[in-house]
């Protein structure tokens, strides 16, 4: 018989897809240009020196940078002629080229956040210009070097973070902390007159591991610890880190929406709270100019110079690695500290690049995870919840994108091996579900690794226990192996960033070591 409900679910798919469209569409209209700032000068011999600085979203920005590079060229060359001072748009693509590391078919050098290149009919004149110039040797430390024609260019080392800006990145991690945790404290103490609506049942579903009822709504207490840290960094007066900071709070806004509403009224479908992430990840095309550039990934890159192709790729991007967070959020601690760790991982690389707005946003999340984490780990108080997990999974997906749209030098697989141990086994669970069990990946199941973990580890004993101590005890067991297994990614990472062959090979090794683990562990509780 064929119902109004199955006639429904024949028509999501077809229901999701035009919304996808409808999204990508969106953020391609709504998305701001970016405008490079440009000028071109004209020397003696026939030489002309083009520098071009980093995208700003801003023309008024744009403008303002052309205009202290004329003047520090007027300065340093009174024989130079300005020829031109302008704000390109046109073909993002061709621009990152020069300011990447690629190799390019003229001598360069490294100006801060730009390049310089050397243009000339004679060849070694060029050359010869690009090694001479004052920016081109060790200009305060930081290494600007001449590259030669067509061959490796080295990003120059960025300025780090001063003093100052990492005081007031540390003081926004401990009020975003003490803020969560009070926060927390207050959905612990009047647990009682939400729990009709925020409570999280035992053995609700198979993937269900607490002892008793639980408040999964603790994804209000990390809001609460950003917005306390927004209100804090406005205190401070950065006035360069609180406007894209308070974009990136809004931009979150629909995954945290999407993951609360099924917290409180458990009806919200995966591929609704999925929609409403990939909804926040074209706020952040829109807000931030988050699209992914590159991939380094051979025919892909080429693809993502189409910029609708480029918003649909970030946009699933973000997304998946929401959603891959919600799927890793089983146990007491285990999201939570994932995402610190890899937090930590990007706030690190952040200050070696001196960019404070990544800084910053990592360190709050960090402390509103913390102050979760004190009500969360290991007594299972309370839970981070869908609103929780697809807010975090979508930070850490969007300042991904941001990480590597900022900083030409930073590989993108930098942050795909901090996030490895999430996206694949969101993978792999598809692929077992769906070739080797031919069920629904919508399915849940108690066939996750940590779960499979949580299985080896009460082997023998009755999981059936009415001791809820026990049963926590047992629960808060199975984190400290995620930790590890994210430490293992993460102190590579922070090695490797740079270099995105290792890397690639690194997280081949993981999911190798993953695939190999997984196995061992279904013999020994006899399940394979």
């Amino acid at each position: 018989m064929t119902t109004p409900f199955t006639k429904t679910r024949a028509f999501t798919p077809v229901i999701v897809s035009a919304a996808f469209i409808a999204i990508v569409a969106a953020a391609h209209w709504l998305r701001s240009p970016l405008y490079y700032p440009q000028v071109i000068v004209e020397a003696q011999q026939g030489l002309r020196l083009e520098f071009l600085q980093q995208g700003l979203t801003k023309k008024e920005d744009c403008e303002a940078a052309t205009r202290t590079i004329a003047g520090s060229v007027r300065a340093s060359c009174p024989v130079c002629r300005i020829a031109a001072q302008q704000c390109l748009g046109g073909p993002a693509a061709e621009h990152e080229q020069r300011l990447s590391e690629a190799p390019i078919g003229l001598p360069s050098s490294r100006i801060p956040h730009g390049v310089v290149t050397y243009v000339s009919r004679d060849k070694d004149l060029a050359l010869d210009a690009c090694r001479k110039a004052p920016w081109a040797g060790s200009t305060q430390g930081q290494g600007f070097l001449c590259a030669a024609p067509n061959s490796p260019r080295q990003m120059p080392g960025a300025q780090r973070i001063g003093n100052a800006q990492l005081g007031t990145g540390l003081l926004l991690l401990l009020v975003s902390a003490i803020a969560a945790a009070l926060a927390g404290y207050l959905i612990v103490r009047y647990e009682a007159l939400h729990a009709r609506w925020s409570h999280d049942p035992v053995h609700a579903a198979p993937q269900k591991f607490h002892a008793t009822p639980t408040p999964r709504i603790g994804g209000l207490a990390v809001v609460a610890g950003l917005l306390a840290s927004g209100i804090a960094l406005i205190a401070s007066r950065q006035g360069g880190s609180y406007e894209p900071y308070g974009y990136l709070l809004l931009a979150g806004v629909p995954a945290f929406l999407g993951g609360i509403a099924e917290d409180l009224t458990k009806r919200v479908s995966v591929a609704a709270r999925l929609l409403l992430t990939m909804l926040a990840a074209a706020f952040g095309v829109w807000l931030l100019g988050g699209v992914i550039p590159r991939l380094d990934v051979p025919g892909l890159d080429w693809l993502l110079m189409w910029s609708p192709f480029a918003i649909a790729v970030t946009a699933f991007a973000v997304g998946g690695v929401a959603n891959s967070i919600n799927i890793i959020d089983g146990y007491n601690g285990l999201a939570s500290g994932h995402a610190v760790i890899v937090l930590a991982a990007m706030a690190w690389v952040s200050a070696l690049l001196g960019d404070a707005f990544l800084l910053i946003s990592a360190l709050a999340m960090i402390g509103a995870l913390l102050g979760f984490f004190a009500w969360n780990y290991p007594g299972g108080k309370m839970f981070l919840g869908d609103g929780g997990a697809y807010l975090l999974g979508f930070w850490l997906g969007e300042l991904s994108v941001l990480m590597v749209v900022r900083h030409p030098e930073v590989s993108p697989w930098f942050p795909m091996l901090l996030l490895v141990y999430p996206i694949f086994e969101t993978v792999y669970s598809i692929y077992r579900r769906k070739v080797l069990e031919g069920l629904s990946p919508g399915q849940p199941d108690r066939m996750h690794l940590h779960q499979v973990i949580y299985m080896h580890l009460t082997r023998g004993a009755s999981t059936d226990v009415v001791d809820p101590a026990t049963l926590i005890r047992w629960n808060s067991l199975v984190a400290p192996f995620s930790w590890a297994m994210t430490l293992c990614c993460a102190l590579p990472a922070l090695l490797l960033w740079r270099q995105t062959g290792w890397l690639v090979a690194a997280a081949l090794i993981f999911c190798l070591g993953y695939l190999l683990l997984y196995r061992q562990l279904l013999k020994r509780i006899k399940l394979l």
